[in-house]
C-alpha cells in the first residue's frame, strides 16, 4: 500500500506544474508496446541471459510551453512486464518526468525527442518491491488526425538501477527499448483552448457620415498569430457592432496561415444609416470573430472590442474630397428649394444663354433673398482645420444650413453644391490655403464655351468640361461679385500652384453622400416675384459687363467702315447669344436693310423668332432663306424644329430626315425630332429649345 502511495505521489509531483498552468496546451499519450531487453542480461543477445521479450504500457501527460511551443514537459506512469528464462517475470512500475523538443515535419506530422528520469518500483513474482531510480530517452512520431486526437509510434529506452544489498551499491537491474504505437488525446476546441492569438488591435474613431466608406476602406487593424501545432486554413475574420450593423461583415479572408506565423488584418464594416442618429460621440461595444479550419475541424474565437463613434457632423480634412459626403442632393428640403427656383428660371423663356449658368445664378439669388449669411465658427474654422489634417471639424448638412440660415465657407459651399446637384448641375470643391469655395459645370467643352462667352478666360477648364467658380461666402453681395471674386482667387492660387479641384461626382465614388434629411421642415422661402426680379437684374448686369467691350468694338467698326451686313449680323449674334432678342432683331433687320439677300441674317432672325415662340414669322424667314440655299443644314434644322413646335410632325420629320443626310452631327443635337410618341420626347424638346446654331459666316 505504501508503495502504491509512493508511486501516485511521485506522478502528482511530476505533473503538478502542468496542471497548474492553463490546460490549452495539455495532452495525454497512451503508449502500449513490446519491450526488447538490451545489454548482457538480454536473452535476445546472450543465450544464458535472464530477460526475454516483454511488454509495456505508458500513460503520459504532456505540456507544451505557450511561448516556446516546441519545448514540452511531461510526466507519467509506465508499467513493464519482463519475463525471464526462469519462468519468472520482473514487474517494473515507473513514475517519472522529463522534457523534450517537438519538431514539426509537416502540417499533420511532428517528431518528438525527449529525456526522462524518475523512480521505478520493481519486484519478482514472490519478492517485496523495491524502489530505485531510472533514466531514459524517447523518440516519437505523431500524426494529427483532428485537433483533439492523434496517433503515434516510437521507441523509449530506459535504464533501471537495482540496489545490491550484499555489495551495498547500485547495479544494472534492467535496460531495454520499448517499441510502441499509441494515441494522443488533446482538449477539444470548445473546452477553452486558445490557439489563435489576436493582438495589436488598433481602431480609429468612426465618422458616421462615412458609414458607407468603411465597407471598402479599413478603419482599424489587428494582428492574428497561429499558435496551433500546424497550419490553419480558410481563416475568416468578421467584425460586428450589433446596434449599427445588420449582420457581421467578413472583413478579410486568409487562405492559409503557417504555424507560429502572424498576419496584419484590416478591419472593415458595413454599417447602417442608424449611425447618422448620433448627435454626440459615443463608445460602443463590438466584436471581432475569427473562424478557421484546423485538421478538418472548424474553430471559432471571439474578441470583444470597444470603438469610438463620433457625432454625425464631424470630419477631418486629411482628404478634401471627404466633404462630398455632406452634399445631399436628395434631401427633400434641398429639393424643394432648388427645383422651385430652377422651375422659375426655366419658365422665363428659351434664353439661348447657357441654362446651367442661369439656373445657378437664380438659385444663388434665392439663397441671398432667403437670408443666408456667412458666419465663421470660432471653434471650428476651415482655416484652422485645413492646417491640421487631424483637426476635428464640424460641418453642417445642407438642410441644417437652411434651418440656421448661416454657415462658414465649407457649410455654404456644401449647401450651394447640393442645391445645384439636385437639379442636375455637376459641381466641384475648390480649396486654397485656409479656404474652400466651389464651382459648377456649364456642360460645355472649352471650344464651345469660348464661342459662347466673351469672358471665357475667367472659367476653369478641367476634365474636358467648363467650370464657373463661385465664392459662396459673398452670398449677400450677389452672384456677380461672388463669381468675379472666385475667379480672382482661383487664378492667384493657380499661379502659386496651391489650388485643389475636386469634382463632387468623382469624390462620391469614394465618399458617398449620406441620406441625412434633417427632418421635414416648412421653411419660409422667398417669393417667386422677388427671385425673378433679382435674377433678371443680375442677369442683365452680368450680360452688360460681358458684352460691353464687344458692343463698343462693333460700334467702332460701323463708325469706321460704314454699314456692312456682315458686321450687323455678327453684332446681332452677340446680343442673341445672351438673350437680348430686341437688340438682336434690330441688328439682323439692319443687315437685311443693307442687303435684302443677307442669307446669314435671315437664318439668325428666324432663330430669334423661334426662341420667342413667334413660329409663323420664324417659318417665313427660314423659307425665305431656303429660296437662296435650299440645302443649308441650319435652315433645314430650323424648319424641322419650328414645325415640331407647331405639332406639324409629318413635315418636321421630313426635314429632320434631310438634316441627317446633310449633317449628322447637328441632327444628333436634336434627336427628339425623330420620335414624337413619348412624354420624354416633349421634355427633350423643351430642354433643347434654347440650343441654337447661329450662322456666323461673314
Amino acid at each position: 500500500m505504501r508503495s502504491t502511495f509512493a508511486v501516485v505521489s511521485m506522478f502528482l509531483v511530476a505533473t503538478h506544474p502542468v496542471f497548474s498552468q492553463t490546460a490549452e496546451n495539455f495532452s495525454f499519450h497512451l503508449r502500449p508496446g513490446a519491450d526488447l531487453p538490451f545489454g548482457e542480461k538480454s536473452a535476445l543477445f546472450f543465450e544464458d541471459a535472464a530477460y526475454k521479450l516483454g511488454g509495456t504500457a505508458a500513460l503520459i501527460g504532456q505540456y507544451a510551453f505557450p511561448k516556446l511551443p516546441a519545448l514540452f514537459a511531461e510526466g507519467g506512469l509506465n508499467l513493464g512486464i519482463h519475463p525471464t528464462q526462469a519462468e519468472n517475470f520482473l514487474t517494473l512500475t515507473s513514475a517519472g518526468a522529463g522534457i523534450g523538443y517537438d519538431i514539426r515535419l509537416a502540417d499533420r506530422m511532428s517528431l518528438q525527442l525527449g529525456i526522462e528520469g524518475g523512480m521505478s518500483f520493481g519486484f519478482f513474482s514472490e519478492s517485496e518491491p523495491a524502489g530505485n531510480p531510472y533514466l531514459g530517452g524517447n523518440i516519437a512520431a505523431i500524426w494529427d488526425l483532428t485537433p483533439g486526437f492523434a496517433i503515434s509510434a516510437g521507441g523509449t529506452y530506459r535504464y533501471h538501477l537495482g540496489w545490491d544489498t550484499a555489495g551495498s551499491q547500485y547495479t544494472d537491474l534492467y535496460q531495454g527499448v520499448s517499441i510502441w504505437a499509441g494515441t494522443v488525446f488533446r482538449l477539444k476546441p470548445d473546452s477553452g483552448r486558445q490557439k489563435l492569438l489576436i493582438s495589436k488591435v488598433k481602431t480609429e474613431p468612426l465618422f458616421p457620415v462615412f458609414f458607407s466608406y468603411y465597407e471598402k476602406n479599413p478603419f482599424g487593424q489587428l494582428t492574428i498569430q497561429n499558435l496551433e501545432n500546424s497550419a490553419i486554413t480558410n481563416v475568416d475574420i468578421y467584425f460586428y457592432v450589433g446596434e449599427y450593423m445588420e449582420q457581421p461583415m467578413l472583413t478579410s479572408s486568409i487562405k492559409s496561415l503557417a504555424r507560429n506565423a502572424s498576419v496584419d488584418v484590416p478591419l472593415k464594416a458595413l454599417f447602417t444609416g442608424r449611425l447618422m442618429n448620433l448627435t454626440e460621440s459615443a463608445k460602443v461595444s463590438s466584436e471581432i470573430r475569427v473562424s478557421y479550419t484546423y485538421l478538418g475541424e472548424r474553430i471559432t474565437y471571439t474578441h470583444p472590442l470597444t470603438i469610438t463613434i463620433l457625432d454625425r457632423n464631424s470630419m477631418t480634412w486629411d482628404d478634401d474630397r471627404k466633404a462630398a459626403s455632406f452634399v445631399t442632393p436628395r434631401d427633400p428640403t434641398v429639393l424643394i428649394f432648388s427645383k422651385n427656383t430652377a422651375g422659375l428660371i426655366r419658365d422665363l423663356g428659351h434664353n439661348p444663354m447657357n441654362l446651367n449658368f442661369r439656373i445657378a445664378m437664380g438659385i444663388f439669388e434665392a439663397m441671398r433673398l432667403y437670408g443666408l449669411n456667412y458666419v465663421i465658427d470660432p471653434q471650428s474654422s476651415f482655416i484652422e482645420a485645413s492646417q491640421d489634417a487631424l483637426f476635428l471639424d464640424y460641418l453642417q448638412f445642407p438642410s441644417q444650413s437652411l434651418i440656421y440660415r448661416a454657415g462658414d465657407c465649407d457649410d455654404l459651399s456644401i449647401l450651394f453644391a447640393a442645391l445645384l446637384e439636385s437639379v442636375g448641375i455637376p459641381t466641384a470643391f475648390i480649396t486654397i490655403p485656409g479656404h474652400i469655395f466651389m464651382a459648377f459645370s456649364l456642360g460645355m467643352k472649352e471650344t464651345e464655351a469660348r464661342k459662347t462667352f466673351t469672358g471665357a478666360n475667367d472659367f476653369i477648364y478641367m476634365n474636358d468640361d467648363t467650370w464657373v467658380p463661385v465664392e459662396v461666402t459673398l452670398v449677400q453681395e450677389g452672384f456677380i461679385k461672388a463669381y468675379r471674386t472666385a475667379t480672382k482667387q482661383w487664378k492667384e492660387a493657380v499661379n502659386k500652384k496651391v489650388e485643389g479641384f475636386f469634382p463632387i461626382h468623382e469624390a462620391w465614388k469614394v465618399y458617398q453622400p449620406v441620406g441625412f434629411t434633417g427632418g421635414t421642415l416648412s421653411l419660409l422661402f422667398p417669393s417667386a416675384d422677388s427671385v425673378i426680379q433679382s435674377y433678371k437684374a443680375n442677369l442683365d448686369a452680368f450680360v452688360t459687363q460681358e458684352i460691353q467691350a464687344q458692343v463698343e468694338k462693333y460700334q467702332s467698326r460701323l463708325s469706321r467702315e460704314g454699314e456692312k451686313a456682315s458686321t450687323r449680323n455678327s453684332f446681332g449674334i452677340l446680343y442673341a447669344k445672351y438673350g437680348l432678342f430686341e437688340h438682336a432683331e434690330t441688328q439682323f433687320k439692319a443687315a437685311l436693310k443693307v442687303d435684302k439677300k443677307a442669307f446669314n441674317a435671315m437664318v439668325n432672325l428666324a432663330n430669334i423668332y423661334f426662341l420667342q415662340d413667334r413660329t409663323v414669322e420664324a417659318i417665313d424667314w427660314y423659307r425665305s432663306a431656303a429660296v437662296i440655299s435650299p440645302d443649308d443644314e441650319l435652315v433645314i434644322a430650323g424648319l424641322a424644329r419650328t414645325l415640331f413646335e407647331r405639332e406639324e410632325y409629318d413635315e418636321s420629320q421630313k426635314y429632320y430626315a434631310r438634316l441627317i443626310q446633310l449633317n449628322p452631327e447637328i441632327a444628333s443635337q436634336y434627336a427628339y425630332l425623330g420620335n414624337v410618341s413619348t412624354s420624354i420626347v416633349r421634355a427633350s424638346a423643351a430642354r433643347d429649345k434654347g440650343k441654337t446654331f447661329w450662322d456666323e459666316e461673314e
